[in-house]
């Protein structure tokens, strides 16, 4: 009789377990838009601009550097966001590599500049005209 009990009580334990885990899974913020982005440097501040476009948990969209246009990419999963921003400089290129949380009109985080090491950054939602 025990054996039985217990493997009730563990079937329920796991139903609630995956119940919860199911549950848990956030449906991707809404980013869409124009972003302000702050990177601090070690030795300075920059300022880019993500227009970003969103398909779900999918971004894509332009990325400006101060002097530079080009693509980004990435994923958004809750308030969770990693996306990359490419700016081609003739025969090279620089890729900016994003991640960080999302709140609200405010986003911060890592970005990762490969041989140009790493730094934080914040962005602001611009508001619509």
């Amino acid at each position: 009789m025990w054996l039985k009990n217990f493997f009730l009580l563990m079937f329920i334990v796991c139903g609630l377990c995956l119940a919860g885990r199911i549950s848990a899974d956030e449906p991707p913020v809404k980013i869409a838009g124009t972003w302000s982005i702050t990177i601090e440097f070690v030795a300075g501040t920059g300022h880019h601009t993500a227009i970003i476009k969103q398909s779900g948990e999918k971004l894509s969209g332009t990325y400006k550097g101060e002097f530079k246009e080009g693509t980004l990419s990435g994923t958004v999963k809750g308030k969770s966001i990693d996306f990359s921003g490419f700016l081609k400089h003739e025969a090279t290129g620089l890729r900016f590599h994003y991640t960080g949380t999302i709140d609200g009109n405010t986003m911060k985080g890592a970005v990762d500049m490969g041989e140009y090491w790493t730094a934080t950054w914040t962005a602001k939602r611009k508001k619509k005209r």
